[in-house]
C-alpha cells in the first residue's frame, strides 16, 4: 500500500482548517490560562496537577516522566514542582530503602481541589469549542484520507 507524500502541498480548504484548528486550540488554552490566573495560580501549576492525575497507571509520577509529558526540560519541571510544593499543591515522596534518590510527586488535598475546579472549567470550555476543533480536524484529515484511497 503506498504511503502519502508528507511534503504534499495543502489546498485552500486544508489551510483554512489548519488555521481554524490552531485558532480554536489557542483560544481554549488561553481561556484555561486566564481561568487559572483569575484563581491566583500559574497555568502550569494546573497542567502539572493534571499530568500527575492523568498519568497512565503503568507510569510513575517522577520528575523525568512528568517533564516528558509536559514537554519541559528537567530543570524547569523541578522549579515548577518547587513552586507547587511551596503552594501546598503537591508533595514529594521519597522511595523507602536503598534508593532514596527516587522521588515521585503526589497531589495534596488543596491540589485536588484546584485541579477539580480547573478540570471542570476545562470540560465546560471543551463542550463549547470541542465540536469546532473536531470539525477542523475532520476537514483537514478528510482530504488526505480520500486522496490516500485513490493512490
Amino acid at each position: 500500500m503506498p504511503t502519502a507524500d508528507k511534503t504534499a502541498q495543502l489546498n485552500e480548504v486544508e489551510y483554512r482548517a489548519l488555521a481554524e484548528f490552531r485558532y480554536q486550540l489557542r483560544r481554549y488554552l488561553r481561556h484555561m490560562e486566564e481561568n487559572a490566573r483569575s484563581k491566583g495560580h500559574h497555568p502550569q501549576q494546573y497542567q502539572l496537577l493534571l499530568a500527575i492525575k492523568g498519568l497512565p497507571e503503568s507510569m510513575s509520577p517522577s520528575v523525568t516522566v512528568l517533564a516528558e509529558r509536559m514537554q519541559m526540560n528537567h530543570n524547569s519541571l523541578v522549579e515548577l514542582a518547587d513552586r507547587c510544593e511551596q503552594g501546598g499543591l503537591i508533595r514529594r515522596i521519597r522511595a523507602a530503602g536503598a534508593d532514596r534518590r527516587k522521588v515521585t510527586l503526589d497531589i495534596t488535598p488543596a491540589g485536588e481541589a484546584l485541579m477539580r475546579q480547573q478540570a471542570s472549567a476545562s470540560r465546560q470550555e471543551l463542550q463549547t469549542i470541542g465540536p469546532v476543533l473536531v470539525d477542523s480536524l475532520r476537514r483537514l484529515l478528510r482530504k488526505r484520507q480520500q486522496s490516500n484511497k485513490f493512490h
